[in-house]
């Protein structure tokens, strides 16, 4: 099963790393060096957080509506979630 979200990109005025967020999933982010390594570390933290919502019983946020706009992380998890 297939869960899209928008991402939101913003530069950390400290360290100057990229930090990527989903707000839709609590605000679940990760930083890089790069927008590409932000993103890479988002899609392993976020499909962690999925896994373990499913584990718990506890619903997962429904995917984002899709825009021409605005960038989106697909996350891709192996079991399918249990009914509501």
């Amino acid at each position: 099963m297939i869960f899209t979200y928008r991402v939101i990109l913003e530069t950390d005025k400290e360290t100057g790393q990229i930090v990527a967020s989903l707000p839709t999933l609590n605000y679940t982010a990760d930083f890089g060096e790069t927008v590409e390594e932000a993103l890479a570390r988002l899609q392993q933290l976020a499909t962690g957080f999925l896994e373990t919502l499913m584990e718990t019983g506890v619903s997962i946020p429904p995917p984002d509506p899709l825009s021409h706009e605005g960038l989106y992380l697909s996350l891709e998890l192996k079991t399918t979630p249990a009914p509501a």
